[in-house]
């Protein structure tokens, strides 16, 4: 589910025998009455899953459908839906990554802010140059107005291992791209990762890698969920039942689209964090 004003998007990824839809509701009332629509794929497929994934910025929607086989089985895709009437018509453009390969579940997380939107392939690896399933982010960038998007820059843990999830959440704010690894650590606790772009967007580099301080043993999720607005990220464990919330402070990364080689001056010196744990049982109180 996706808001931005008085428009609420909705995915239904099972309709249909898993083709899956997206519904966007708007109102000019308050909620007194509204509008709604269906969005489907032009090329729909049954167990693509599409609407999995979904996310809003004005008058664009954007779409994932990760069980997609457009590049192999369960390759994955994610649409772009823009309209500039209100919805009564709209276009439709189809994201897929420049190196699909078949159980990248691209398009299993989205997000967009402005022309800018992030796919997450959580699955994605490269034998033999990355961990099996340590997964990829993608950014893309409209270079014509909107009529296209094109693949800017790919996103990978500086510290990536096998099974990690890296792409299971993704979030964008400005220049601020936050990305999830629910199963990531030795413990697989999870962790989030924080890439910046200093040049437009050309380049991104890791500024930061966050974690728990109170990590359990194993399996807490950690970056199930993300969400960022300024200089506050947020990070979901739900396996805790806990949200985090952080302040990362802006550094100048050095830019780079692939994975650095450490990030612990990052997590020495450059992260100022303040916590906040909703436990459960607060909510009891």
């Amino acid at each position: 589910m996706a808001i931005d004003g008085a428009t609420v998007v909705v995915g239904a990824h099972a309709k249909d025998s898993y083709t899956g839809s997206v519904y966007v509701f708007r109102t000019t009332d308050g909620w007194t009455t509204h509008t709604e629509i269906k969005l489907t794929a032009a090329d729909a497929a049954s167990y693509d899953h599409f609407g999995e994934s979904v996310a809003i910025a004005g008058d664009t929607i954007v779409v994932g459908a990760r069980f997609d086989d457009v590049g192999g089985s369960g390759s994955g895709s994610a649409y772009i839906f823009s309209t500039t009437d209100g919805w009564t018509t709209h276009t439709e453009i189809k994201l897929t990554a420049a190196d699909a390969a078949a159980n990248d579940n691209f398009g299993g997380s989205v997000a967009i802010d402005g022309g800018t939107v992030v796919v997450g392939a959580s699955s994605k690896y490269e034998y033999p140059t990355t961990p099996f399933q340590s997964g990829v982010a993608y950014v893309f960038q409209i270079p014509d107005g909107g009529a296209t998007y094109e693949q800017v820059a790919k996103l990978t843990a500086s510290d990536a291992i096998e099974m990690a999830s890296f792409g299971n959440s993704v979030a964008i704010e400005g220049d601020t791209v936050v990305v999830g690894a629910y199963y990531d650590g030795p413990t697989n606790s999870g962790s989030a990762y924080v890439f910046r772009t200093t040049d437009g967007g050309a380049t991104y580099g890791q500024v930061a890698k966050l974690t728990s301080a109170d990590a359990a043993a194993r399996y807490d999720s950690f970056g199930w969920s993300v969400a960022v607005d300024g200089d506050t990220v947020v990070s979901g464990a739900f396996s805790k039942g806990a949200a985090y919330v952080f302040s990362v402070p802006q550094p100048t990364p050095e830019p780079s689209t692939a994975a650095l080689e450490s990030d612990s001056a990052t997590r020495a010196g450059t992260l100022a964090t303040v916590l906040v744990v909703v436990a459960a049982t607060a909510f009891a109180l």
